[in-house]
């Protein structure tokens, strides 16, 4: 009976083809043919038959096909891209970090030859069994065939099988995770994963599992032209180095569904992050950074530590409403902004302003909703700065910006 197609066998197995011939692997290592041994095989570890093609691969991770017997092996050299993948193999770019709230089962890789890699006590276990090489081991990442570990030093090794050295002898610094990733932690972990820079959204835009991970730390976020929407849960974005949006690309940071839309995702940014010409999109603004905006692009932050420092040119920054409602929200982070950019409050209605000065300049803004203060802004750059209420009810909203309107609230108290 021929095999399904996408079987993927080693030794031991058959591989029946359409014409009915019977394929598997010898004890030497070569593909045999109705028991009769091809002797241009060698070092053959897996068979696979995919859309009427039968496939070797070696131990160098290179895979050869053909259509019957008599066929030549193609491609001439091989190639990596492994054609059926069992179905329990990890997906490239999966990693899973150490977990602050150790799950039964702890989460694991499958490569593709079927092991079982985990992290026991900082140290890699391979189908169970510890590897004593290994020490200090804080994540795993599964990339292009190879199984990398990371240490708490930042420093990254690989290897192909079990039984092979790790490799480079001193490990190496660059992350091997690059573009996207695929967070293989379960519910309940809350761990903490380094990638390298993000440019798509990870895992398509899967999202992570709830409460899979508390951090995802990466170098740089950067994006031309296109969206990257990371749906959280519970994580928190931590960008380390320099990030730059443009053309028109986004940044979505999801932390979860609820109608009538959703509620955005943290972010901690200690780099120099560039918004050109596009949108960012997060909750809570954490870290020591600076975000830079321009040619009309969009801030849509809900609160604010004082630790980043914003600038908007040409540019337009959005605070407050999400999930936390009018009047829940701070916003701390030192502002400048020309006369072309605007200060939107959603849903944070205000009756009234402080304005406090610093010679010529605005300092700081103080709205207040009643008696109750709704936001602290500290904006410089400007000499004059107006607060309008525009709709009403829970529609309603304060636009603050360098143009005065006839509805501009009342400054009941002005610091000099």
């Amino acid at each position: 009976m021929q095999s399904a197609n996408n079987t993927f066998i080693g030794p031991d197995q058959s591989i029946t083809d359409a014409q009915g011939n019977v394929w598997t692997i010898t004890a030497g290592g070569q593909v045999a043919v109705n028991g009769v041994v091809d002797p241009t095989t060698a070092n053959v570890t897996h068979l696979a038959y995919a859309n009427g093609l039968v496939w070797q691969e070696n131990t160098q991770d290179l895979w050869w096909s053909k259509t019957s017997p008599a066929a030549p092996w193609s491609p001439p050299y091989g190639t990596p891209t492994i054609p059926v993948p069992p179905e329990t193999v990890s997906l490239n770019d999966t990693v899973i970090g150490v977990s602050t709230n150790p799950p039964s089962p702890a989460p694991s890789i499958t490569d593709k030859n079927g092991n079982t890699w985990t992290i026991v006590n900082g140290q890699v276990a391979v189908n169970g069994t510890i590897d004593p090489t290994t020490a200090n081991v804080i994540e795993l990442a599964y990339v292009n065939g190879k199984l990398w570990q990371e240490n708490t030093q930042g420093l990254w090794w690989s290897k192909s099988a079990p039984a092979d050295a790790w490799y480079p002898p001193y490990g190496t610094s660059k992350n091997p995770v690059t573009g996207s990733f695929h967070p293989g932690n379960v519910a309940g972990n809350f761990a903490i994963i380094n990638v390298g820079w993000l440019t798509v959204s990870p895992g398509g835009g899967v999202a992570v599992q709830p409460q899979s991970t508390s951090e995802i730390v990466t170098p740089g976020v950067r994006a031309d032209g296109t969206t990257i929407t990371m749906i959280t849960e519970t994580a928190k974005l931590v960008v380390d180095g320099s990030s730059r949006l443009s053309n028109g690309a986004t940044l979505d940071l999801i932390g979860a569904y609820r109608t009538p839309f959703p509620v955005q995702g943290p972010l901690e940014n200690n780099g120099v992050m560039t918004v050109d010409d596009s949108t960012l999109e997060v909750s809570v603004l954490s870290g020591t950074g600076t975000i830079k905006a321009f040619n009309g692009s969009t801030l849509d932050i809900q609160s604010s530590g004082g630790g980043n420092t914003i600038q908007l040119h040409s540019s337009n920054l959005f605070i407050g409403e999400q999930a936390f409602g009018p009047g829940g929200m701070t916003f701390l982070a030192p502002i400048t902004m020309d006369r072309a950019s605007t200060i939107t409050l959603n849903e944070t209605p205000a009756t009234s302003e402080v304005v406090k000065h610093a010679g010529a300049s605005i300092s700081e803004v103080f709205l207040y909703n009643g008696t109750t203060e709704v936001a602290d802004l500290k904006v410089s750059g400007v000499a004059h700065l107006y607060a309008s209420e525009s709709g009403s009810g829970a529609s309603a909203m304060t636009i603050l910006s360098t143009t005065h309107t006839s509805n501009s609230l009342p400054i009941v108290s002005h610091v000099g």
